[in-house]
């Protein structure tokens, strides 16, 4: 297995089984916050950039495992940030983006062509819906399927909630009932379509009814900014998210920067535990849990450079890559 990274300046191909040293380093796509994998296909992966660098797009994709990369961005995004990417499991070569401006796109063909979704520009609210830092600009954080049912997809927005459509993005309900607007990671239960999670800038939220309601979970967490999340399969009760003791901005001036801590919940989200102090990650924040499908447990990689392996209950971690550029998502390649 190789481990597929999306960093700051580019993408690291390296071997959790050989000391993390980089296999394979690249700088086009030269910046990627977020990464996807088709469900089908998993050499087959995309790419998508928060940075818009002249004469390079926001979006890439990759047909052979990340080695090379062929621009793809939409032309009607061409001016837009990339923060979501997410492939449809239940059509072939269907593939979702969320932008920049709170805009979702859709393409049925391996990102070829892209069409957006006029169903999510007229969502009633959209105009309050807004981001602290200036310009102001909300955007797609999250886009996720319902493992049970897939033609039900839920968009999270970074400021504006949670909102779902049955009807492949033609239109969308908003479930933001008790929910802090500052989506950054939403996901469906293993077992139950009707257990929803949020990680959200006000720490994690739990849904029990479909997102007609959500509840602030406190019990066990003692931090606030949360963002990434992480589902066990059917078999376990767990559910992972990383939380910072305050938002971006405090991570680089603060004494213990991000002073970021895992932890899991044995009860499918209705409280947590902390992981050992001693197992924390430095000053750095994680960015994104995946899955590994090698020993039941995930991977961590954080905003410090350093990639980070966990056993399924999260109780040993062990750092495989460290000092690269700061990473945010990836991608394991069988």
């Amino acid at each position: 297995m190789r481990l597929c990274i999306g960093t700051a300046k580019g993408i690291v191909i390296l071997d959790p089984s050989r000391g993390g040293a980089p296999l394979m380093v690249l700088a086009d796509p030269s910046a990627v916050w977020c990464m996807a994998q088709d469900t089908v296909d998993p050499t087959l992966i995309y790419a998508g950039s928060t940075e818009s660098i002249r004469g390079k797009g926001t979006l890439a994709r990759s047909t052979d495992g990340g080695r090379t990369w062929t621009d793809v961005t939409p032309p009607l995004a061409r001016e837009e940030e990339v923060w979501s990417i997410a492939a449809s499991p239940a059509v072939k070569d269907r593939v979702f983006i969320g932008t920049s401006h709170a805009r979702l796109f859709r393409s049925d063909d391996r990102g070829r062509i892209f069409k957006e979704s006029d169903g999510f520009l007229k969502i009633p609210g959209r105009d309050r819906w807004t981001f602290p830092p200036a310009p102001h600009i909300p955007h797609v954080r999250s886009i996720a399927f319902d493992p049970h049912d897939p033609s039900t997809m839920y968009v999270g927005v970074e400021e504006g909630g949670v909102f779902r459509s049955r009807s492949d993005g033609a239109s969308f309900e908003p479930l933001n009932d008790g929910l802090h607007w500052d989506v950054h990671t939403v996901a469906v239960d293993s077992r139950d379509s009707h257990r929803l999670y949020a990680t959200t800038g006000n720490g994690f939220y739990l849904s029990g009814n479909a997102g007609k309601s959500w509840q602030h979970v406190t019990r066990g967490l003692n931090r606030t900014y949360t963002v990434p999340l992480l589902v066990s399969r059917p078999d376990s009760e767990d559910v992972f998210t990383v939380a910072a003791m305050g938002p971006p901005p405090t991570w680089r001036v603060g004494p213990a920067g991000a002073d970021a801590m895992l932890f899991r919940s044995g009860d499918r989200g209705e409280s947590f535990t902390p992981i050992s102090t001693e197992q924390s990650f430095g000053r750095g924040m994680v960015m994104r849990l995946k899955a590994d499908p090698e020993n039941g447990g995930f991977f961590a990689v954080c905003n410090d450079g350093a990639v980070v392996r966990a056993t399924a209950d999260g109780s040993s971690l062990a750092t495989i890559a460290e000092k690269l550029p700061p990473a945010y998502d990836l991608a394991t390649i069988p």
